[in-house]
């Protein structure tokens, strides 16, 4: 099972997506029991669903008045299968190296970084 914070997963392509799933977990004086707990049932659920991977995995947690932790993992299950590695992945996109600037500084599109907030 492939659980990622990504959307997507390099050399896999999407096949199947199922929808949200999740998990939760509460352990009493530790955070990382409590996540561990919670990515397995968020595991558990995906795979209720035939599914071999979650995308875009995030955590929400809250501490209890007990000194315990509540933790919710949630993200989307999907059916992925990798891709032959003579076929390029689609969701790579090829960036041109930047031209350096005859002075052998920074090249234009990088000095003039300048937002403007309107209203201000």
């Amino acid at each position: 099972m492939l659980i990622v914070t990504t959307d997507t997963v390099p050399g896999y392509e999407i096949r199947y997506v199922r929808g949200a799933v999740s998990g939760a977990g509460v352990a009493h004086g530790g955070l990382s029991q409590a996540r561990r707990e919670a990515i397995e049932r968020l595991k558990a659920d995906a795979e209720r669903y035939g599914c071999n991977a979650v995308l875009g995995m995030r955590f929400a947690n809250c501490p209890l008045g007990d000194g315990s932790f509540e933790v919710y993992a949630y993200g989307t299950a999907v059916l992925v299968e990798q891709v032959k590695s003579d076929t390029p992945p689609q969701d790579r996109v090829a960036v041109p190296p930047p031209v350096p600037t005859p002075s052998g500084g920074m090249p234009m599109v990088g000095r003039n970084l300048t937002v403007q907030v309107p209203g201000r």
